[in-house]
C-alpha cells in the first residue's frame, strides 16, 4: 500500500528551499499556534509552541537542517504537536512549504502599492470584500469596511478588529498607496510571532480585487 500524502517526506527540493529561506533572512516560515521554523542567532530551528515551548531540532548548519527536514513529513511534524489529535488548520503540508518558498523568493518587496492599486482595493471593500483569513485563533492582519469607516487590524477567529480606522475612502487610499509588502510585514514588532505571519501583501490585495470583479 502506498503511503498517504501526510506520510510522504518533504524531500530534498522543498527542504533545501526552506533552509535557504530561513538562512537568508531568518524569517518565520510558519507562524500559527503550533509550529515555528525560524533563525535564532546562528541556528536554524524547528520549534513547538503547544504545551511547553521546546525546540525539536536546531542546528547552525543549513545543510544539516535541510537534511533533517527532507526526512520529515506532515504526519511526523504534526505527531510532535498533538498525538492523536489532528487539526488540519495547523498541519504543515508539502503545498504550504512549497508555496511559502516560492512566495518568499521576492517577499517584502519595498515597492509602494501606489494609487491605482489602492483605489481598486477600496472599490473592492465598498463591494463587500473583506481581506482577511478565517480560521481558528489568530488569522493575521486584515482590511475591511465597517459602519461608514474602513478598518485595518488583526483578525481572530475570522473577525476583524480595528488597529487603524479611516473615515473616508480617500484617507484609506492615500495610506494604502504608500504601503508595501515591506512596511506591512510586521518586522517592527518585538514579537517574532508577528513577523510575516499572514500579513497583508500585494498578492492578497490583488486576490481581493479579483474577488470583487464582476463576472
Amino acid at each position: 500500500m502506498a503511503p498517504t500524502p501526510a506520510a510522504l517526506p518533504f524531500g530534498k527540493e522543498i527542504a533545501d528551499g526552506v533552509a535557504d529561506l530561513l538562512d537568508r533572512d531568518g524569517r518565520i516560515l510558519w507562524g500559527y499556534c503550533s509550529h515555528w521554523m525560524l533563525k535564532k542567532g546562528d541556528r536554524l530551528v524547528y520549534e513547538l509552541l503547544k504545551g511547553s515551548r521546546r525546540e525539536v531540532f536546531a542546528t547552525p548548519d543549513k545543510n544539516a537542517f535541510a537534511a533533517w527536514l527532507a526526512q520529515q513529513s506532515p504526519q511526523s511534524l504534526d505527531d510532535n504537536v498533538r498525538p492523536g489529535c489532528h487539526d488540519t488548520i495547523e498541519v504543515i503540508t508539502h503545498e504550504l512549504l512549497a508555496e511559502a518558498v516560492a512566495h518568499n523568493a521576492g517577499v517584502n518587496d519595498p515597492t509602494p502599492y501606489g494609487a491605482a492599486l489602492a483605489g481598486q482595493v477600496v472599490d473592492a471593500l465598498d463591494r463587500g470584500v473583506t481581506v482577511a483569513y478565517s480560521h481558528r485563533d489568530y488569522c493575521g492582519m486584515g482590511l475591511g469596511r465597517g459602519d461608514e469607516v474602513y478598518i485595518y487590524g488583526p483578525v481572530y477567529d475570522g473577525q476583524l478588529f480595528a488597529e487603524a480606522v479611516f473615515k473616508t475612502r480617500e484617507a484609506l487610499r492615500v495610506w494604502l498607496a504608500q504601503q508595501s509588502d515591506a512596511t506591512l510585514c510586521g518586522r517592527e514588532s518585538p514579537q517574532p510571532f508577528d513577523w510575516d505571519n499572514q500579513r497583508l501583501t500585494r498578492v492578497r490585495l490583488l486576490e481581493a480585487i479579483a474577488t470583487a470583479a464582476p463576472d
